[in-house]
């Protein structure tokens, strides 16, 4: 069965903060891992499986293990990974 795949664009930031904080499944971790040194935004394709094991593990970090800047910046990358898992569209309105 295949799975429905979402193109999401992220940051250099967000990519970061998803490696730290993030359970990131081996193709995830080699696709973030590969444009770690890039400072455009980078298109990672996730799956529903995995969007949604990474919105968790994002919310446990949130609730659990940060606080101040760092918890608000994960408050934000996990709002639009909702945003992409819900709507199906992971691209970000950059101009």
């Amino acid at each position: 069965m295949d799975r429905e795949v979402i193109d999401v664009q992220l940051w250099p930031e967000e990519r970061s903060l998803l490696l730290k904080y993030g359970y990131t499944f081996d193709r995830i971790e080699q696709a973030l891992k590969k444009y770690e040194s890039s400072e455009s935004i980078e298109v990672v394709p996730l799956d529903r499986i995995e969007l949604g094991r990474m919105i968790g593990d994002l919310c446990y970090s949130i609730d659990k293990r940060t606080s101040g800047i760092l918890q608000d910046k994960l408050v934000h990358l996990c709002d639009r990974l909702e945003a992409a898992e819900r709507y199906g569209d992971g691209m970000l309105d950059v101009l």
